[in-house]
């Protein structure tokens, strides 16, 4: 396993930083992740009567009945979630210009809420939605309270209001399809508190690894590591505490 002092030394040293950062950078913001024993898709069908767990996130049986995927939406908008030291992190590392691009997995916005601006949501997120009969656009805004009060978010057609999360039976964003083909100039890849399990995002990260000077930051150990250069195992808030410090951040 590398040390933090190593992979602050070659951050330290890059200047085009490719990012991509999946669920377990957001754990200890209270966000469950999604196939851990006690994740989202472990408690998911009984907890919301689900048929099987994945439904909650399945374009057609979101068309057929909307209000598991809101109820679980209304607890993550309620709970007090906040960036944890990894969105910090990079928020800290794009403010120094080193940051070519952050790719997330992840639906929680927090990298936004840390103050990140280089950022690719390739799962997507709330920060849009659109009616699912007529297609008209609405920002986060319009609709949050609804989704707040425990109500379903309807368009002025009285469409629902599904926000730009990717389920199953969607396509990923055109904008994460081109970087697929065109990955941006990065003179170093970060991956971030994800196992690379699912695809296409991990195919992606992984095609690069061999191109790039390369680091993977994860809790446990994985059938990838021996693809990066510098791999570092255990709770990813410790470690971004001590790059930070080893960069000399304040």
């Amino acid at each position: 396993m590398s040390s933090t002092a190593e992979i602050a030394d070659l951050i330290a040293r890059s200047n085009r930083i490719l990012v991509v950062t999946g669920a377990g950078i957001s754990t200890s913001s209270g966000i469950p992740d999604f196939r851990s024993p006690d994740g989202i898709y472990a408690t998911a069908e009984e907890k919301y009567q689900l048929p099987y767990p994945e439904a909650i996130f399945d374009l057609s049986y979101f068309d057929r009945n909307p209000e598991p995927f809101f109820m679980l939406s209304r607890e993550l908008l309620e709970a007090d979630i906040r960036p944890t030291p990894c969105h910090r992190l990079l928020a800290r590392l794009e403010e120094t210009g080193k940051i070519e691009l952050i790719v997330t997995q992840n639906i929680d916005m927090l990298h936004t809420r840390a103050g990140s601006k280089r950022v690719l949501e390739c799962h997507g997120s709330y920060l849009q939605g659109h009616c699912r009969d007529c297609g008209k656009g609405f920002d986060f805004d319009y609709y949050k309270e609804t989704i707040k009060t425990g109500e379903i978010p309807r368009c002025f057609c009285k469409g629902v209001i599904k926000p730009d999360v990717v389920f199953f039976g969607e396509s990923l964003p055109e904008e994460f399809m081109r970087l697929y083909d065109r990955p941006p100039e990065a003179d170093l890849l970060v991956v971030m508190g994800t196992s690379l399990s699912v695809q296409p995002v991990a195919g992606f990260a992984l095609s690069l690894a061999p191109r790039l000077p390369s680091i993977l930051v994860n809790r446990e150990a994985g059938i990838h590591d021996g693809q990066f250069d510098l791999v570092y195992h255990g709770e990813l808030d410790h470690f971004a505490a001590e790059t930070v410090r080893k960069l000399g951040f304040r």
